[in-house]
């Protein structure tokens, strides 16, 4: 089986998307598939070979498969002469359009229709991604497959105990805090965890690690007004293998993101052993498995009884680390590249 990959994200992104295409990609080499093949675009001619020439170049290499991981489909891959997979991750362009510029969500809008119209199938990274494309664009439900992501294995090992003092005197981290991973934006919600914390302990503090954009100011001024901000500490640009440490040291990993297309750190957290406190409404009931805290976005006060909650009872806490650690197992590499790699021969067999 000759599978052709869209390598653009996988090679020029290293986050979000990025890192699902370059997982994608392994967890496939590892099935065995017979040959993989990359394309990005030609330097001389950028875009408009991607978008316009690569089928051609697709159909030369007898690709049996071509799978698009972001969202989109080159234009023409119809006549490729391969099968056409389009992974589509979210539709918060429809759901929040306010978070994108009108240019990004017309272009957006026209890409990820196109994709879901001439790919034979697509694959949701969740639930939630699957019911957005039939309410949205009236796709058969048939022929969606709902994959879900995997994640790094370095979140199932356990730090020693000299790597996770090394990490919090590294970055000067509290004895006690709740943590969030995720680029500091509106609809990340970031604010809703701030408002918490006037009614916990004192010495509880609230750790966000991700790149900051504008709402990163609103949040620090939501703390200052709050009188909180020392109890407020944001990390950008935090190594991949620090993040065990963090996800290890936090007493309570909390995301009340108002939408998701998946939730990895929700699914970091769980490998970690770090019990999770979710929002409704999207798709973290997914990511964060059944016996997680899930709350409205917005309820500071119901936020803080959680965390409470938890920090009074340690065998709660160890029972939502155990139970955690059990179902994140479904987020492997292994299985991931099961699933895609079943979806490919069914396409071909088909």
């Amino acid at each position: 089986m000759r599978v052709g990959f869209d390598a653009k994200k996988a090679i020029r992104n290293h986050t979000g998307i990025g890192n699902y295409s370059r997982r994608c990609i392994r967890a496939v080499e590892q099935e065995g598939a017979d040959t993989l093949l990359f394309y990005s675009r030609v330097p001389v001619l950028g875009e408009l070979w991607r978008n316009l020439l690569q089928w051609w170049a697709v159909r030369r290499a007898k690709v049996d498969v071509y799978h698009g991981l972001s969202n989109e489909l080159p234009l023409g891959i119809r006549w490729s002469g391969a099968k056409n997979v389009v992974t589509i991750h979210d539709l918060i362009f429809l759901r929040i359009p306010e978070t994108y510029s009108w240019l990004q969500r017309q272009i957006l809008r026209l890409k990820t229709r196109y994709a879901c119209r001439v790919a034979d199938r697509i694959i949701a990274v969740s639930e939630m991604t699957r019911r957005d494309l039939v309410s949205y664009y009236g796709i058969d439900p048939h022929r969606i497959d709902v994959i879900y992501q995997s994640i790094d294995d370095i979140f199932r090992q356990p730090c020693t105990s000299q790597q996770l003092q090394a990490c919090a005197q590294r970055y000067g981290l509290p004895k006690r805090f709740v943590l969030c991973v995720g680029t500091i934006q509106r609809r990340k919600n970031q604010h809703t965890l701030v408002c918490a914390l006037p009614t916990l302990p004192e010495d509880v503090h609230l750790v966000l690690v991700g790149k900051e954009e504008a709402y990163s100011e609103t949040v620090q001024q939501t703390a200052q007004k709050l009188g909180g901000s020392s109890r407020v500490h944001i990390y950008k640009g935090v190594p991949t293998s620090d993040l065990p440490a963090f996800y290890q040291l936090a007493t309570v990993f909390a995301c009340l993101s108002r939408f998701e297309g998946f939730g990895i750190p929700l699914a970091e957290a769980l490998a970690s052993g770090t019990p999770v406190i979710g929002a409704t409404g999207s798709c973290l009931e997914e990511a964060g498995g059944p016996d997680s805290i899930y709350l409205d976005p917005d309820d500071a006060d119901g936020l803080a009884r959680s965390i409470n909650a938890l920090l009074d009872d340690p065998l709660r806490r160890q029972s939502m680390a155990d139970r955690g650690r059990l179902y994140a197992q479904r987020f492997t590499d292994e299985q991931l590249g099961h699933d895609l790699t079943a979806l490919y021969r069914s396409l071909l067999s088909d």
